[in-house]
């Protein structure tokens, strides 16, 4: 009789405790999300800082979800594959075409942080914001190259100072790139190219420069790091703050303005139907900060707001000043002297799909066919010089080889570039 009443009694308390566990909620901790293709280090500078913030402003925790699936390309993706339920708050990242092609596809939503008007409307003809308030800068830096001047010393060669010295044989194997895809600053610079050559020239220009790469990486950060190691001593289209960060680690690198280039606006914007959005404007209040501002720039990006000065912030302790202010050589980003492309940001939002896939099917899946076919065109070339220097008529030889270069740059029909070459050197064997 007791064993009965007994286990009568557990029946209840355990009904009891199930019952309370479904009428009384646990308290939901507050979150965000961000997706976006910023580094590492400069996330978990704005996590630690956000979190402090909020702790310390609303006296709780926030849960900050980091969703990073590759560079900007990859990134707009992801959220367009979210549709209508992004799983995140906030697009953290990636320049002003990435956001103006969430902007044309309505995927964003105007919000204006406090301390908005402290960021440039546009600086030397570009854009820095979008005047809607669907994106904000919130970190700018200017498309450069690397290099590792030890290396590059070690070989004796000069480092590169236009786009057009990259493309000379003495660099042939020591350059690395990554893919447009993977790279919003690779694309940018493809889109420098296209926009400063024209269109026909870029792409040759781009086949030109491939046939040079000792490799493909496998993004912007590998890139740096096979730079800083000495694995390749050039590197193409890097975010300026990237030698900043590698010479403050100890390496030999330095960043070169090409003659040619453009501001990028790393900017930051609050994704449409996104579930926090409260929390998502909260953080960008923050981000524009002063206090949010150092956490940029402790993360190892350069901040956006026009009042901030390195010295002063170098006297008030925030390290990165210091080394912010080495590799400018200025106060702030905003004293720079630089000239840029005059650049389309229309057109680069218009055809981001299409520069991605022509460049990935007819230049890096063609890589081994490209560099070959080039190849055999230089070999000819020299063929039909000594020939001229022997007081032989090249004259039919000498077009043919001609039209061979222009099937490979301009037309990018590799077969027929190589059939004519071969054409080319038996002309000049029947001389």
């Amino acid at each position: 009789m007791k064993r009965k009443i007994m286990t009568a009694a557990i029946v209840t308390v355990c009904s009891l405790a199930m019952l309370l566990s479904f009428t009384v909620p646990a308290q939901s901790q507050d979150k965000i999300g961000w997706v976006g293709p910023i580094y590492k280090e400069l996330s978990e500078s704005l996590t630690k800082g956000f979190k402090d913030f909020y702790k310390k402003t609303y006296g709780k925790e926030v849960d900050i979800s980091f969703v990073r699936p590759g560079g900007w390309p990859v990134c707009v993706d992801k959220v367009r594959a979210w549709g209508d339920k992004p799983d995140a708050d906030i697009f953290l990242g990636a320049g002003a075409p990435a956001h103006e092609l969430l902007k044309k596809e309505e995927r964003l939503i105007p919000y204006k942080p406090k301390d908005w008007d402290k960021i440039p409307a546009k600086w030397k003809g570009m854009k820095v914001k979008d005047q809607e308030g669907l994106w904000t800068c919130f970190s700018p830096w200017i498309v450069t190259n690397l290099y590792n001047e030890k290396v590059l010393k070690a070989l004796r060669l000069p480092p590169p100072k236009t786009w057009r010295d990259l493309v000379n044989p003495i660099y042939r194997g020591n350059i690395v790139q990554t893919l447009p895809y993977a790279s919003g600053t690779q694309h940018e610079a493809i889109e420098i190219h296209l926009q400063a050559f024209g269109e026909k020239e870029g792409w040759a220009y781009n086949r030109l420069l491939a046939a040079q790469l000792s490799r493909f990486s496998t993004g912007s950060t590998d890139t740096t790091h096979l730079v800083a190691r000495g694995e390749a001593p050039i590197g193409i289209a890097q975010p300026q703050m990237n030698a900043m960060v590698a010479r403050k680690d100890g390496y030999p690198v330095r960043d070169l303005l090409p003659d040619k280039t453009i501001l990028v606006p790393e900017s930051v914007a609050l994704l449409k139907n996104s579930p926090n959005q409260k929390i998502g404007k909260i953080f960008l209040d923050w981000l524009f900060s002063l206090e949010g501002q150092k956490y940029v720039l402790e993360g190892g990006y350069f901040p956006a707001r026009t009042d901030i000065k390195f010295s002063e912030w170098k006297k008030a302790g925030v390290v990165m000043a210091k080394h912010a202010n080495d590799a400018l050589g200025v106060d702030s980003f905003w004293d720079l002297k630089v000239e840029f492309v005059n650049y389309d940001l229309d057109l680069a939002a218009k055809r981001w799909d299409e520069v991605n896939t022509y460049y990935e099917m007819e230049i890096y899946r063609k890589w081994g066919e490209l560099k070959s076919s080039l190849s055999l065109i230089e070999e000819v070339e020299g063929e039909v010089k000594a020939a001229k220097g022997a007081n032989i008529d090249v004259t039919k030889a000498e077009a043919k080889i001609k039209e061979a270069r222009r099937l490979f740059e301009i037309e990018g029909n590799y077969a027929a570039a190589r059939l004519t070459a071969t054409q080319s050197r038996v002309l000049l064997a029947t001389q």
